[in-house]
């Protein structure tokens, strides 16, 4: 079941197997060999992809809640073996540390009587969680399926440009324009999965007739601020909240072509129904 859920969720052979680590080959007999003791399809072939058949939804939709309630009662036993409180298992995606860590403290404050879980990743890996019902909620961009999930936004962020005082070349400049940008080596946020700011801005350079140097482009935007700290000479285009407490020694600046705005946002199942819960995650974070 969990092998036919990751391909339902991935739309591909090729891109569940990469997913799930092992070969194209063997999945795809689990695959004939499931519809086989079904009697029926569950996907219809289109090229590459595969588009699921209304039986294919009606066993995903069954398959997930028995794989989510094998998850809860393998948690249950492991928390009554402990005598801990249940568990809230909290995703977050590295654009939001920042506000998560202001918040930190009201949120245990709120949640004292459970025991919070914090994973850290990128948002397409997190919306997986989620779906697979391993996440309660996650502080996260929005999902590339949002119709499978509910969705409170929090907080927008526009994207920067920041970069070393020494850069003297572009010591005068108040904004970054894609020629300034292409003169020196980048370093660039990009979602691991779906089109983002990585993608418009390549375009946008390519369009332009410019071609830029990326050294580094990485999911985790504290990690590029870490290589400008510690002595890189080039520029970092993240969001704004990536750049609290940069120092002196580095410039904050607009850049000159129009990129999507970061929204972080409180996500869960869509079928999530603890009412409190989510109040009490969006009461945390708003107050």
């Amino acid at each position: 079941m969990h092998y036919f859920c990751t391909i339902a969720e991935q739309g591909q052979i090729s891109r569940a197997a990469r997913l799930l680590n092992m070969a194209q080959p063997p999945l795809s007999q689990r695959l004939r060999e499931l519809e086989e003791e079904l009697g029926t399809e569950l996907f219809v072939r289109q090229g590459r992809s595969l588009k699921i058949t209304e039986a294919g939804e009606l066993f995903y939709r069954r398959a997930r809640e028995i794989l989510r309630a094998v998850e809860a009662s393998r948690e249950e036993v492991i928390r009554i073996a402990a005598q801990v409180g249940p568990a809230l298992r909290i995703g977050l995606s590295p654009t939001g540390r920042a506000l998560w860590l202001a918040r930190f403290e009201r949120m245990h404050a709120l949640f004292r009587e459970r025991q919070l879980g914090l994973v850290v990743g990128d948002s397409s890996y997190l919306e997986r969680l989620l779906q697979g019902g391993q996440l309660d909620a996650a502080f996260m961009q929005p999902p590339l399926r949002p119709e499978n999930f509910a969705v409170h936004r929090l907080a927008t962020s526009r994207t920067v440009a920041v970069l070393p005082r020494r850069l003297s070349a572009l010591a005068g400049a108040a904004s970054l324009s894609l020629r300034d940008l292409s003169s020196h080596p980048l370093l660039l946020l990009r979602r691991s999965v779906g089109v983002g700011s990585y993608e418009r801005l390549l375009r946008a350079f390519h369009e332009a007739g410019l071609t830029p140097e990326v050294a580094l482009y990485s999911s985790d935007g504290e990690l590029l601020m870490d290589l400008l700290r510690q002595g890189f000479s080039g520029i970092a285009v993240v969001p704004a909240s990536e750049v609290g407490g940069i120092g002196e020694d580095f410039r904050v600046l607009p850049i000159e072509v129009e990129l999507p705005d970061y929204h972080l946002s409180l996500v869960c199942r869509a079928a999530e129904r603890d009412s409190e819960l989510i109040a009490g995650l969006l009461a945390a974070w708003r107050d």
